[in-house]
């Protein structure tokens, strides 16, 4: 199957993306994009097809998703209602002196590989959905201040390769 390279939008004010995309916006074909992609799944349920990883997803689930990694979220049903909220992100967002810190170390792993793809479960995922939540609803530095908050997990507990 061919792979669409979406381009992705970033206002000329902000560095990263940060926005919902319901149905009909929720559909996208087998694509890839060089932006990293923190998802979080706000309704309906389907199946996530990511790299060589086929599974189900469903409203609450969370991923990441690395530079250039091929997916796709298709809905259970052609009628049903897909929302996400995404954050993108290059991999480079951070710069690389803030990489280099060892508080960064568990981040820095997950962006320099462009075929990692995560399932978050359990309290990180709790964690992660409320930090989007915030960050959709942020502005200016406070938006960027969410993201950075949240951006130095020691350990990645609970989460599951796709």
């Amino acid at each position: 199957m061919k792979t669409l390279i979406q381009k992705i939008h970033v206002e000329e004010h902000c560095s990263f993306a940060c926005r919902r995309y319901s149905t009909p916006n929720f559909e996208t074909a087998w694509h890839r994009h060089p932006e990293c992609e923190l998802i979080v799944m706000t309704e309906g349920n389907g199946t996530a097809l990511i790299g060589d990883y086929i599974g189900d997803y469903q409203k609450g689930d969370v991923f990441f998703l690395g530079s250039n990694l091929p997916h796709w979220f298709r809905k259970s049903r052609h009628d049903a209602v897909g929302s996400a909220i995404v954050v993108h992100f290059l991999k480079d967002f951070w710069g690389a002196d803030l990489l280099a810190l060892p508080e960064m170390h568990t981040i820095a792993t997950l962006v320099k590989n462009d075929n990692v793809g995560i399932r978050l479960h359990g309290q990180l995922a709790q964690e992660i959905s409320r930090l989007v939540r915030r960050i959709e609803n942020a502005e200016g530095v406070a938006r960027l201040m969410q993201l950075l908050k949240y951006s130095t997990p020691q350990k990645l507990d609970n989460c599951v390769n796709v």
